[in-house]
């Protein structure tokens, strides 16, 4: 899975915002904010990593259980599913 074609993640006065650019615009009208692990994330998702290898990298960066960390992931992915930002 990736990030669609037309979302860009910017760094706004200290905030991690998810824009929408082009045709990417018309079909999505709100703002997204991520934290730090979230735009981590976001960054990952490039369509060559599963939701393990994400985990596995964002256990290089923070110091949490695994198990914890997939759940998180998990999470995280599904609400960016519910967003319309992702494709398979």
């Amino acid at each position: 899975m990736k990030i669609k074609d037309g979302y860009i993640l910017k760094k706004v006065a200290g905030e991690n915002i998810v824009v929408a650019t082009g045709d990417a615009r018309l079909s999505f009208n709100g703002i997204i904010t991520f934290n730090e692990v979230g735009a981590e994330v976001f960054a990952l998702l490039d369509g060559t990593r599963t939701e393990e290898q994400i985990a596995d990298e964002l256990l290089k960066m923070y110091n949490a259980p695994k198990e914890v960390i997939l759940a998180d992931v998990k999470k995280l992915i599904e609400k960016m599913r519910a967003q319309g930002l992702l494709e398979d």
